[in-house]
């Protein structure tokens, strides 16, 4: 099985820093694989940069890839909640 690790080693392959909340990184715990493909797609240019992580028994949050440059010149890809509810519904779905 695929292990975030190996989402986070694609990033620095491109001189990337992942961007993302805690809970986020605990929810996507078991989906990293298909997480993996989307990231790779948007990365790629392939896809719009949605992804829809599901959530123990409450549906889905649709999070959202974006790239982004640091005031000191840096890459950084942010993995967001669409909705600003969304962060909240993860942190429920993990207790």
């Amino acid at each position: 099985m695929l292990s975030f690790e190996t989402v986070e080693e694609v990033c620095e392959s491109r001189q990337t820093t992942l961007v993302i909340h805690p809970a986020i990184r605990r929810a996507i715990k078991g989906y990293e694989e298909s997480f993996y493909v989307g990231l790779r797609c948007f990365l790629a240019g392939e896809s719009d940069g949605l992804y829809f992580l599901p959530l123990q028994g409450t549906g889905y949050v649709r999070l959202i890839f974006s790239k982004r440059v640091s005031s000191g010149g840096h890459n950084l890809l942010r993995i967001d909640p669409l909705t600003k509810e969304g962060l909240a519904r993860i942190k429920a779905s993990l207790d």
